[in-house]
């Protein structure tokens, strides 16, 4: 019975410390760590961000706005990219969609 109470407790001091690490304010830093990798990533001028970010296990999907660098083919133009952010190793990979 002892013993009972005692793994009850260390599940309870477990799943309140996974509910702090889960907090608003580290989801929001998570997303905002992500969009920034993304628009440094992607290489576009006047970067943004316009849609909601998507949070997967290992990785947030971004979608970044922006214009086209100069020394592009079509600089200038607006485009999009899609960025994913590796959660573990926090790093972005961006690029135009489509395939190469």
């Amino acid at each position: 019975m002892k013993w009972t109470g005692i793994a009850a407790g260390a599940a309870l001091v477990v799943s309140a410390s996974m509910a702090l690490a889960s907090s608003q304010d580290a989801w929001t830093e998570l997303e905002e760590a992500a969009k920034a990798a993304c628009m440094a990533a992607s290489g576009l001028n006047e970067p943004s961000i316009e849609t909601p970010t998507t949070n997967f296990e290992r990785h947030v999907f971004v979608v970044v706005h922006g214009k086209r660098p100069e020394q592009s083919a079509a600089s200038g133009q607006e485009t999009d990219w899609v960025c994913l952010y590796d959660k573990e190793q926090g790093a972005a990979e961006a690029r135009e969609p489509g395939f190469p």
